[in-house]
Parts: structure tokens; C-alpha cells; sequence
């Protein structure tokens, strides 16, 4: 028991210490608003440290002539964001009154405590004009960047004014121009006397996609979708196969013949009349039968800007599938045959599969390389 309250001192002297020594620390680099926090919880651990009473005493009026001189100079300046600043700066002040007035041997040795509640709330109500004003200015731009700037602007008035003129439409019309609209269009299938379609591959794409365009400032449409709502997009999307192939089928057959000794090939009974097994080996002869097509082709993907007709990004993803049937047949005993012969001649000869199911046994292995390759270049737009 004295042990475990041994340990806690230790541990709160520790903190204290290292409290102490990250005040002093902040004080020394000029942040006098961290000194002055560190000092007040200091202060609430052990409420007679001198260190952190003499701290206190030197840097919250150091903090308060501080901030009032950058407000000052914010206010002088031609700084688009000079209020909302000063909004920053007055936050900070009060804080600091706050948490020295929530604090006994804190309020003790610092007096007069500062509030600027006036002085705040008149720079919010000119900070807010302010914020929409420069907000009006960026979605004339029409540039997605500035959009978003726009819209966390607007936003910010919300947290202050959210019954400010306008605010509700503004904000809609910022959210959608920064807004990537993506169109993607899936472009025939390329193939020399194969009729392919790719719509189940491009469909699954697609919807992979549209559930990342749940991420705020992205969304994805098909080319009939866009077109009925006059969508004027940013980026086209073509997802294409080209050079698909597919080759004849190769059939093989392997005959082998394989033994086993020390099998029971029979029993005697011995003078005595007792029973014994006859050891001895057996052999089968094995037929392994195989057929195999071989399908290959490659995936292009291209994403496009609308309004330049450029490429911005190309990308060939080739992939190949090999179908394959194997099937065994064998005469003897079946003791020689090895077990993974014997699941072969359970398998049953099949007819390969038309050119559509080459394609979407070939297409599948490279879905999941074309679904992360555009949405790790969409997480970053």
C-alpha cells in the first residue's frame, strides 16, 4: 500500500516537474500564451510553486501586450483576413482570463485579469463580412482550389452568423463547384474476331468508385447520367480493353504407371492355423488428361480534362488467365494411385468456355489493380 503511494507521488512530482519545465521552455521561445497555460495548470497541481507563480507574474502581461500589438498591426495592415485574425487573437486573450480565473493561487498573483468580450464580438461581426466578402471573391475564380477555400470561409461565418444573408445558397454553390465531377465511360472492348462486351466489369468499376465519391468534394457519373443533367464534368474517365486475345486450346495427355509394395496382396494360415497377410506390390497405369486456352490482353485506363481535351494520366494494366480442365483415368489397383490422382479422375472432362467467359475469367484479376490505381489518384483531388 505505502508503495503504491510512493509511486503515485513520484508520478506527480514527475508531471509537475516536466510541467514546470515546458512553461519555462515555452516562455524562453516567445510563447508566452503556452507559458502562461502551463503555468495555470501548474499551478492547479501544486498551488504553492513559486516557479510557476513567477512565471505566471512575467508571462500573461507579456502575452497581453503581445496579442495587442499584433491586433494592432493586423488592423493597420491590408490583410484580407485582418478581423478574423483578430477574432484569433482575442479568443486567445480571454482564454488565458478565463483559465487564470478559474484558478485561485493563479488569480492571486496576477492582477487585473483581462477580458476582451467587447472587442471579440465586434471583430467576429467584421470578421464575417469580411470571411463572406473574400468567399464571393474565390468562387469567381471558378477554380476548384479556390472553391474550397471558399467554402471553409463560409463555413467559419456559419460557426458565427448562420442566419447571414445569403449563406445558405452561397455555400451550395460553392460546395458544387468544388465538387470534382469524374464522367466514366466505358470505350468497346478491342478484339480480333471475338464479339466482347464489358459492361459487367465496367459496372463494378464504376460502383466502386461511386462509393468512394462518398468522400466530400468528389463525385462520379456515367455518360448517360451526365448528359441528362447537362453535366459539364472535370475529368473523362475511359476504361478500354485493347489487344484481347484469346489462343487454341492445347490438350495433352501423360500416361504413367505407378507401385506400391508392402501392400496386402492376399493372407495363408500358418501349421498352427493362425492367419497372416501376404505382402506384395501392386501397380496401376495412370492417364492425366489436360486442356488449357490462354487469354491475354490489356486494360487502358486514360483520365482526361474536359475542358482542355488533354491527357492528364495514362495507365496499361495487361493480365492473362489460363483455363484449364485435368481429368485421370487409370487401370489396377487403385492402392498404387497417389491421392491427387485419385481427386483427378473425380473430375469430369468440361467444354471450355465461350469467348464472353474467357473474358470475364481474364478480367477479373486485374479489376482490383484498375479500382486502386484511380482511387489512389482521386484521394489525392
Amino acid at each position: 500500500m505505502n508503495l503504491s503511494k510512493n509511486l503515485a507521488l513520484i508520478f506527480i512530482c514527475f508531471a509537475f516537474i516536466s510541467g514546470c519545465s515546458t512553461g519555462q521552455k515555452a516562455f524562453k521561445n516567445g510563447d508566452y500564451y503556452e507559458a502562461t497555460l502551463q503555468a495555470v495548470k501548474n499551478l492547479r497541481t501544486n498551488s504553492d510553486s513559486e516557479k510557476s507563480s513567477a512565471l505566471i507574474q512575467k508571462s500573461y502581461p507579456m502575452a497581453l501586450d503581445y496579442y495587442r500589438q499584433q491586433i494592432d498591426i493586423e488592423l493597420k495592415s491590408n490583410n484580407i483576413d485582418k478581423y478574423s485574425t483578430a477574432v484569433e487573437h482575442y479568443s486567445k486573450l480571454n482564454a488565458l482570463a478565463d483559465e487564470i480565473s478559474r484558478c485561485p493561487a493563479a488569480l492571486k498573483v496576477v492582477k487585473p485579469v483581462v477580458y476582451f468580450t467587447d472587442q471579440q464580438k465586434k471583430a467576429e461581426q467584421l470578421a464575417t463580412k469580411e470571411q463572406y466578402e473574400n468567399a464571393q471573391n474565390l468562387i469567381k475564380t471558378e477554380n476548384i482550389d479556390d472553391a474550397r477555400n471558399a467554402v471553409q470561409r463560409l463555413e467559419w461565418v456559419k460557426s458565427k452568423d448562420p442566419n447571414y444573408p445569403n449563406l445558405t445558397n452561397s455555400l451550395i454553390f460553392a460546395e458544387n463547384l468544388a465538387t470534382r465531377k469524374v464522367v466514366v465511360e466505358d470505350l468497346p472492348a478491342m478484339s480480333k474476331g471475338f464479339n466482347i462486351n464489358s459492361k459487367v466489369f465496367y459496372n463494378r468499376l464504376f460502383d466502386d468508385l461511386k462509393n468512394q465519391s462518398e468522400k466530400k468534394y468528389l463525385r462520379f457519373y456515367k455518360p448517360k447520367t451526365a448528359e441528362e443533367i447537362e453535366l459539364t464534368p472535370n475529368d473523362v474517365v475511359t476504361v478500354q480493353f485493347i489487344d484481347f486475345t484469346i489462343g487454341t486450346l492445347v490438350e495433352r495427355e501423360k500416361v504413367e504407371t505407378h507401385k506400391s509394395d508392402s501392400i496386402k496382396v492376399g493372407t495363408f494360415k500358418d501349421a498352427a492355423g493362425v492367419e497372416h497377410a501376404v505382402l506384395g506390390v501392386v501397380e496401376a497405369e495412370v492417364t492425366v488428361h489436360e486442356r488449357e486456352i490462354l487469354s491475354r490482353g490489356v486494360l487502358k485506363i486514360s483520365i482526361k480534362d474536359f475542358a482542355s481535351g488533354e491527357i492528364i494520366e495514362s495507365q496499361k494494366f495487361p493480365s492473362e488467365f489460363i483455363w484449364q480442365n485435368q481429368w485421370a483415368s487409370f487401370n489396377g489397383d487403385s492402392r498404387a494411385v497417389p491421392a491427387s490422382i485419385i481427386k483427378l479422375t473425380k473430375v469430369k472432362q468440361t467444354v471450355p468456355p465461350s469467348p464472353q467467359e474467357m473474358f470475364l475469367l481474364f478480367s477479373d484479376p486485374v479489376y482490383n489493380s484498375a479500382s486502386s490505381y484511380l482511387k489512389s489518384y482521386y484521394r489525392r483531388k
